[in-house]
């Protein structure tokens, strides 16, 4: 860990560990596309995530951890992120589907609830839906 890393903040390291989830959902299938590329580099811009950090995230996003959220709205917000990049070219694949669970289960969603969580997510037209439409059905797929 270099001393960079002792004094980054918090909302970085969140943003970057959002930035490796992103990166890993477009390397399930095997293949980064070109829209999922374009996407990549226009939310590591967002979050000003650098060329040298880009590039070593891109090479091997898993040596970054998924940061848990405390609160129920920003995990929604992050997980509405994946899924537009799960949907950027195609409907989910297995792989694409395994990796939103893991991720969804770091992003502390109760562990009972993922496979309905995602479930539904997937189920969503995630490219005509809206950020409050796509709460409201998390929200109800995540009921205790």
């Amino acid at each position: 860990m270099g001393i960079s890393d002792l004094y980054m903040s918090i909302g970085l390291k969140r943003n970057i560990s959002h930035f490796a989830n992103m990166v890993k959902v477009a390397k399930s299938d095997g293949i980064i596309t070109p829209r999922e590329l374009e996407l990549l580099k226009k939310i590591a811009k967002a979050y000003n995530i650098n060329d040298k950090k880009f590039k070593n995230i891109l090479k091997d996003p898993d040596k970054i951890p998924t940061l848990a959220y405390l609160e129920n709205e920003e995990r929604i917000e992050r997980f509405y992120d994946l899924l537009k990049m799960v949907s950027i070219d195609h409907k989910p694949a297995t792989k694409e589907v395994s990796v939103l669970r893991r991720i969804a289960t770091g992003l502390a969603f109760p562990i009972h609830n993922v496979d309905k969580i995602v479930d539904t997510a997937i189920q969503i037209d995630i490219v005509n839906c809206d950020m409050k439409t796509f709460k409201k059905e998390i929200l109800k797929a995540n009921k205790f």
